[in-house]
């Protein structure tokens, strides 16, 4: 009698997106930061995407495939992440190997000696696979991390071999099916260049080349995108698991691909591909809790399956990718400067017109989720807009030392920022209803 008298223990999840921090964000004092803060710190548990290394350049650049900046930040950050309110962090995306294997394993070194708990990198892929787990007074918590992105994968170790350190994959294959004579062109041109396989015959109807997609005859052109069968079986192998050991299981999954097709009134960026929704529901159906999507640097949309929140992307929390005072030699020469120019030299370069990566306002606006629930039992869905401190008007360059912080919207913002991601979950049938500049879901 006294059992079914107990009132079930309520208990919450701040879920947050891409933190690229590298400078201290303990400095800032004003309100709507500091009501932001507040809300991470007091939640039972809070987790954020690690999008950068932590360490004083240790490690050698990763070089080859990589084509953006490199993302490193000294050893207190971590310190910041845990006086921010953060207890979880992912570190699965394509970030995590800029440094190489040195610069990982000191990142892992620094989120250790703050008690973060972390996962989706290791020294191979079966400890960058694995579940990590956070003990609370209100239960376990499991956090399972992976990445779509093909740069510093981690390997299973094999008869004497070791594994390669890395992150965990969750490969997304890409096919582009021709028609005929699409097809036929696309040989005639690869032979002609002399970059063809000599496999590839007359009678050839699927081949590869300078890419690991595949070109494959069909009746009609189109692109195509698959899990790969091992990531995916491997992936879903570890959520059972988690389920198995703790109460809540979380997936947090850095996505940077987009879908091929999308209605009107849709971006690319905004929509995942086909094959993250499939992945999502089986992570669901497989036991996981909450699907924590980040990686396109803009909100995506969320739907709830089964009772549990899927997260399509959660956009960017923090953003201070262009205050790292080092970058390597062959960024510097992928924008056609030299050695006499300095860091400051190189952003300014990258922001130049025509290049306008930073120019869009959507990569300054996104949300905290806030998941409340009674014992295990998801009851609601709170949604906290939130911005990073950019004006569009102006030139980065004249607000980098101030831009990327985040902090609670404004009214104005936040009603903006709630509009746009009620037309990106309607697709899925997700009601948001608004109130006091807050994004809710009953579930």
């Amino acid at each position: 009698m006294e059992a079914e008298k107990k009132v079930q223990q309520e208990s919450s999840l701040i879920c947050a997106g891409d933190a690229f921090i590298s400078k201290r964000l303990s400095v800032y004092k004003d309100e709507r930061f500091c009501s932001l803060m507040e809300k991470i710190q007091r939640a039972d548990v809070s987790s954020v995407n690690l999008e950068t290394t932590i360490h004083h350049f240790d490690g050698y650049p990763i070089g080859e495939g990589k084509t953006d900046a490199y993302a490193q930040a000294e050893p207190y950050i971590a310190d910041e992440l845990v006086w921010a309110g953060f207890d979880l962090v992912s570190q699965a995306n394509n970030h995590a190997m800029d440094y190489s294997a040195g610069g990982l394993f000191a990142t892992i070194e620094n989120l250790e000696r703050v008690g973060l708990v972390h996962a989706g990198a290791g020294e191979d892929l079966a400890e960058a696979r694995e579940p990590a787990y956070l003990e609370t007074e209100k239960g376990i918590i499991s956090l399972i991390s992976a990445c779509t992105y093909n740069l510093g994968l981690a390997s299973y170790p094999r008869k004497g071999l070791p594994g390669r350190p890395g992150i965990n994959p969750l490969r997304i294959e890409t096919a582009y099916e021709l028609d005929p004579d699409s097809f036929k062109a696309l040989k005639n041109i690869g032979q002609k260049m002399g970059i063809l396989p000599s496999s590839v015959t007359d009678d050839t109807k699927e081949f590869s080349f300078l890419t690991r997609d595949k070109f494959r005859l069909s009746d009609q052109s189109k692109v195509t995108r698959t899990l790969n069968k091992l990531d995916f079986e491997g992936n879903i192998k570890a959520v059972k698991e988690a389920k198995r050991l703790s109460d809540l299981v979380i997936f947090s999954l850095h996505d940077h691909s987009s879908a091929t097709k999308v209605t009107e009134g849709f971006k690319t960026r905004e929509v995942p591909c086909e094959p993250v929704g499939q992945f999502a529901h089986a992570c669901v159906d497989s036991g996981t809790d909450v699907f924590i999507g980040h990686g396109p640097h803009v909100l995506r949309g969320i739907e709830v399956y089964k009772g549990k929140p899927i997260f399509y992307s959660l956009g960017n929390f923090a953003f201070q990718s262009t205050l790292i005072t080092r970058q390597p030699s062959e960024l510097f020469e992928r924008w056609g400067l030299d050695i006499n120019d300095s860091t400051a030299d190189l952003y300014e370069k990258r922001e130049t017109p025509p290049n306008h990566f930073f120019d869009d306002a959507e990569y300054w606006e996104s949300i905290i989720a806030e998941c409340t629930y009674e014992g295990q039992t998801l009851t609601e869905v709170r949604l906290y807009p939130i911005t990073l401190g950019y004006d569009p008007g102006k030139p980065l360059r004249s607000q980098r030392t101030t831009a990327g912080v985040p902090r609670l919207a404004d009214g104005r913002h936040s009603g903006k920022i709630l509009n746009d991601l009620r037309r990106l979950s309607a697709p899925y049938g997700t009601a948001i209803d608004v109130k006091d500049n807050t994004g809710i879901i009953k579930i």
